[in-house]
């Protein structure tokens, strides 16, 4: 029974959590409904990823062991508290879910990078070009039938702006390891993922992509200094000064869409009650002068963590960013590290000027918080498990 409990165990974390993982990064692309979105993590990742932390518990504490995961608790954990005085409609047990989901996306990537570590970075280059397939695909569908307008997406995505969190993310994750490979068929792959997935995001006409693209070349060009990271920065600046030239409707037909609007509205509701917000999933509505609608979000994530978890709140999530961010920047030597925290400064500076489901079940938005954060909270995870094994074969030689 117990030999096979270990096979089990073995095939699962070897192979199923993997393939689960490959699935719910690339599942906006290929599956119909958002609904059917959902039930990929629900089916192929919670479930196996429970199962194996059953069989062998002493892992919960490996894979919890490092100060990004213990960031993440101290936010949630908060997060819940804050229902006690939050005006939301649903109860406890659901909103308990979103957290806990998280909390085992964390786990399914600490469980690959503690039995098979190598799994992980091949998990993310398959689904790279999964994305680059999905947006060349995307392309021709929609130029071959007209073109005209912006580029909804398929699939799962619907509108350009949750078209262009998924394909952002991607076109973070394939520069910041086009910007640390070594190997030349890994290089011409990335050069060829990145030139789709940006074409993509141009085809959205979502300025959000803009600024979070910006702000991921910013990151390499510090983490990496390189003269390959001087190529990168020097052919994002041609890039902007081309794209005013000659597609200057994407950078200014609309205007500020009433950014700054919705965001002063939203900083008056959030003085009313500054210190701890008005507490988790409390509806939200921003009424703004000449519109005849109420925006339902501040349209920036971390107002919508103000005005949820007020300082407090927003003092706990800075400080995830801070402790990862650090973490980054000390092993910016390692590609997944590099790929990883790209991907997450990408979704920090796109959540400036857009969202506010900064704790929700599997979405667009776990493209730009969560997804990043939980490999490299897997990095993290991999880093002590090598620092381990080289202990004991240190102690064993002597």
């Amino acid at each position: 029974m117990k030999q096979a409990l270990r096979n089990l165990d073995e095939k699962t974390t070897r192979y199923v959590l993997p393939v689960g993982l490959i699935a719910l990064l690339t599942g906006m692309f290929w599956i119909g409904d958002r609904s059917d979105y959902h039930r990929i993590f629900y089916i192929f990742v919670a479930p196996p990823t429970f199962a194996a932390l059953l069989v062998k518990p002493t892992r919960i504490v490996q894979a919890s062991n490092n100060a990004i995961f213990l960031a993440f608790l101290a936010f949630s954990g908060y997060t819940l508290i804050s229902i006690s005085w939050s005006g939301t409609d649903e109860s406890f047990s659901s909103l308990l879910k979103r957290p806990f989901y998280i909390a085992l996306l964390f786990y399914c990537v600490a469980l690959i990078a503690l039995t098979t570590p190598k799994r992980i970075q091949t998990t993310l280059h398959v689904s790279i070009a999964c994305a680059a397939c999905a947006a060349l695909i995307s392309m021709a569908i929609f130029y071959g039938s007209g073109g005209r307008g912006r580029l909804d997406g398929y699939g799962a995505l619907y509108n350009p702006l949750l078209s262009s969190h998924v394909y952002g993310s991607f076109a973070a994750l394939a520069l910041g390891f086009l910007s640390s490979t070594q190997h030349r068929r890994h290089l011409l792959l990335l050069l060829i993922s990145v030139a789709l997935l940006l074409a993509m995001l141009l085809a959205t006409g979502s300025r959000t992509p803009l600024v979070g693209m910006g702000a991921a070349v910013a990151w390499i060009a510090m983490t990496r200094a390189n003269r390959r990271a001087l190529w990168i920065l020097a052919a994002t600046f041609v890039t902007a000064i081309l794209l005013i030239i000659f597609m200057p409707e994407n950078v200014t037909s609309r205007g500020l869409s009433y950014r700054p609007e919705i965001w002063k509205e939203a900083w008056s509701q959030i003085t009313l009650k500054p210190w701890l917000g008005y507490g988790f999933d409390h509806p939200m509505s921003f009424p703004i002068e000449g519109i005849r609608d109420a925006f339902a979000d501040p349209h920036n994530m971390e107002l919508a963590v103000l005005f949820s978890g007020g300082l407090l709140g927003l003092l706990l999530w800075l400080t995830l960013y801070a402790v990862t961010l650090r973490f980054a920047w000390h092993n910016r030597h390692i590609p997944l590290v590099i790929a990883a925290s790209t991907a997450l400064v990408y979704g920090f500076a796109a959540g400036l000027t857009e969202g506010n489901s900064f704790m929700s079940r599997p979405k667009e938005h776990w493209f730009l918080i969560w997804i990043p954060f939980a490999f490299l909270a897997g990095a993290a995870v991999m880093k002590k498990r090598h620092a381990n094994l080289e202990t004991r074969s240190n102690q064993s030689t002597h």
